[in-house]
């Protein structure tokens, strides 16, 4: 038993409320939604102390007054009313959410519309869903958002609250890159859902498009299905949505048999209007009116069933069912016209006195009806231009778990992902689809069934109840996982004792990274010289009699001597520790080296340039560097791949080692590395404090080699051997400035 007195508190964010609420004579009454109580979830919220956040239809005009007192009531449902202007409301949802994101995010371009009053509306509707929200949650919390309506939400409430969990799962396709970089606010929609602690995709196809929209246009590494948002770790993964299998196993024993005249009700209405004459048989295609159902389409292929297998005319009727849209666009008007004509046209040309090809139902049914549709019909046509998941096709097979039966599914619906054994079919090839009708027809009734037992079993193991279980246990996890890098985060506690050991300290020894550490990475390399502050650093810090400043760096020496006075106290490393300097002296080589090992490895880098568009080499001393960070990401990161397979080939016998950092890959001579350089420092002196401040892998050389009571900084939440690590190059400043007084 759960004690609701230590529940969690489960806030859940979608575009309606799970209830209807209706106004009649001036009253306002509120009816629990078939969606929720269909749902199967209802015992799983109880887990929770859960509460609703969604605003009314807008068919429901409420005056203040009645806002009021809807609120207080509905209180009981556990639901808390988002007020929203009737005209936000509408461009928000119907407008950007309908009309832009719901036509691109299906790769329905040409529907897509691109308005900036419509874009000011979805913001502001998603800042009330902040709003109410942000006055109602605290830090302990889960807030689980749904759908497309509420992207930007995620952002907002992170801002109000950074340590709230929080869950967005999208329930429609999310597409690729080439589609997604259509849309005016890319950006502003990618930075809402980054705010999410974990993002749910239906199928892998949609998890993979994310990503890449990520790395592409908000330039934000990805490692395998993690994203590093500054230091917070957040997820994308995939949550198949299941159905309420329990509740179907047992509305189909009620509909096949009562318990006392032998069939149910629905059993005698099922025969009744749709009688099965000897071997006729019948095709449920069922789906809401809207043009990415490609309803059209099937009732083509359908036609062309019919005229290349005539043997089959009087044997096979298509039942077309359309669920109505709650508001119906202009453009699913014009595909009703074409239904119609479509029907009136097959209906013709090959019906008889005593049948009927095509019977064309636009009404709604109840969950009963539908479950009775389902394990009547023989076959489901289920063929959908693109379909987030598609729960029809779940509900035919769960129907059908003990009875034959077919079902052909589009390929593009991501229901196809799961039900495998189902007729796979591209929904744009006619003739496939038509044949699939035939060979769903002759197929005997031992293969339907072992199809149907397989796919059962596996939509019985996972179920709606364990998708939302794994989904809010994921969330849970990445929080973790968050908690163990908040452990080497450093905090003002932190750096207040880092200082206090430093003021202590005698002696005190600085490894200093250049890039990535004291000045921000810059596409072109030579952008990212000192500025101002950072001179002003560096000065107060070499100024203390107390210090040994270093700068380890893999820069070259010429443009470390070019950068810094040689008046300037400061220890230098370049290339990684193949160049040392002293203060006012030379730059000395560590050991011996050749460089005629470049004349065999520049080609092979000279054809990875021409092989990856802003791909370029710099050329230092004795090591080559092929930077890719202007490059595409992708493109970058697979020829960085390839060229790293060829230069070990290549450098297997030259003493040279490939250094993968970050965006560049640099060859250079075995052996020499930050840390021996480190370490040759480490010799001259004895010091009570030291310090080692890097970003790259190459920085781990370093790490290593500073003994335990040192103090080690990664700049990032890469893995790491460091024991403290800062989100970026404004931290560590910050750092030594605190440290430099």
């Amino acid at each position: 038993m759960y004690n609701r007195s230590v529940m969690k508190r489960l806030i859940i964010a979608s575009n309606e409320l799970p209830v209807n609420i209706i106004k009649e004579d001036g009253n306002i009454r509120i009816i629990p939604a078939d969606e929720l109580k269909y749902s199967g979830l209802t015992q799983y919220y109880e887990h929770f102390d859960t509460c609703w956040v969604g605003h009314a239809n807008e068919k429901v005009v409420l005056t203040k007054s009645d806002k009021k007192d809807l609120s207080v009531k509905l209180n009981a449902y556990h639901c808390s009313l988002v007020s929203a202007d009737s005209g936000i409301s509408d461009l928000a949802v119907h407008g950007f959410a309908g009309n832009t994101l719901w036509p691109l995010f299906h790769y329905f371009t040409s529907n897509t519309q691109y308005e900036d009053e419509m874009w000011e509306a979805y913001v502001k509707f998603n800042r009330l869903y902040a709003d109410q929200i942000g006055s109602m949650i605290s830090s302990d919390d889960i807030l689980w958002i749904h759908d497309y309506h509420l992207l930007l939400l995620p952002q907002m409430i992170r801002e109000q609250n950074p340590e709230v969990s929080v869950g967005l799962f999208i329930h429609i396709p999310f597409p690729s890159f080439e589609i997604f970089r259509l849309l005016p606010w890319r950006n502003e929609i990618l930075a809402g859902m980054l705010g999410a602690d974990l993002i749910g995709f239906q199928v892998f196809d949609y998890v993979r498009h994310m990503l890449s929209c990520v790395r592409r246009l908000m330039g934000v590494d990805t490692i395998f299905n993690r994203v590093m948002v500054g230091a917070r770790t957040m997820k994308v993964d995939v949550f198949p949505k299941g159905i309420d299998y329990a509740r179907f196993t047992e509305e189909i024993m009620q509909f096949r048999q009562d318990g006392n005249n032998g069939k149910s009700n629905l059993v005698r209405e099922m025969e009744k209007r749709f009688p099965k004459k000897g071997e006729n048989k019948y095709i449920l295609s069922i789906d809401p009116l809207d043009y990415t159902k490609g309803i059209p389409q099937r009732l083509k292929a359908f036609e062309l069933f019919l005229s290349t297998w005539p043997e089959y005319q009087g044997r096979v009727t298509l039942l077309l069912i359309t669920l109505p849209f709650e508001r119906l666009e202009e453009r699913n008007e014009t595909i009703i016209y074409e239904v119609n004509e479509l029907v009136g046209r097959i209906n013709g040309r090959h019906g008889t006195l005593s049948w009927v090809p095509v019977v064309f139902i636009s009404h709604p049914y109840t969950p009963e009806e539908l479950v009775a549709l389902y394990a009547y019909a023989d076959i489901a046509l289920i063929v959908p231009f693109r379909d987030g998941m598609n729960m029809t096709a779940k509900e035919f097979v769960a129907a059908h778990r003990d009875l034959n039966g077919v079902l052909i599914l589009s390929e593009l619906a991501g229901a196809s992902k799961e039900l495998h054994e189902a007729l796979i079919v591209n929904p744009n090839n006619l003739h496939e689809v038509s044949s699939s009708i035939k060979e769903a027809l002759d197929m005997d009734d031992r293969e339907q069934r072992r199809r149907m037992v397989v796919m059962n079993t596996r939509l019985k193991k996972y179920p709606v109840t364990r998708w939302a279980k794994e989904f809010i246990s994921s969330l849970e996890g990445v929080k973790e996982l968050q908690q163990t890098h908040l452990t080497k985060r450093i905090t003002p506690e932190k750096t207040g004792q880092i200082h206090n050991a430093y003021e202590k300290a005698a002696r005190r020894i600085l490894f200093l990274d250049y890039d990535g550490t004291l000045s921000a990475f810059k596409k072109n390399p030579e952008d990212a010289r000192p500025d101002k502050e950072l001179y002003n650093i560096l000065k107060k810090l070499t100024s203390d009699p107390k210090n040994r400043i270093v700068i380890i760096s893999g820069r070259d020496k010429e443009t470390l001597s070019r950068w810094f006075s040689v008046e300037w106290p400061i220890h230098f490393v370049a290339e990684h520790g193949v160049w040392l300097k002293e203060p006012g002296g030379e730059w000395y080589m560590m050991e011996p080296m050749d460089r005629e090992w470049k004349n065999e490895v520049l080609p092979l880098l000279d054809y990875y340039i021409d092989q990856t568009p802003k791909a370029f080499i710099e050329e230092k001393n004795f090591s080559l560097v092929w930077h890719y960070r202007k490059s595409d990401p992708d493109l970058g990161i697979q020829r960085a791949w390839e060229l790293k397979e060829q230069l070990r080939n290549l450098t297997a016998n030259l003493n040279l080692e490939i250094l993968d950092g970050d965006k560049v890959l640099e060859i250079k001579y075995s052996g020499i590395n930050k840390g021996k350089a480190a370490l040759q420092k480490l010799s001259q002196d004895d010091y009570d404090f030291i310090l080692a401040i890097g970003d790259d892998w190459t920085d781990e050389y370093t790490f290593d080699a500073m003994p335990p009571e040192s103090y080690t900084i990664k700049v990032g939440t890469k893995t790491t051997k460091a024991t403290l690590f800062v989100e970026g190059v404004e931290d560590v400043r910050k750092l030594l400035s605190v440290l430099s007084g």
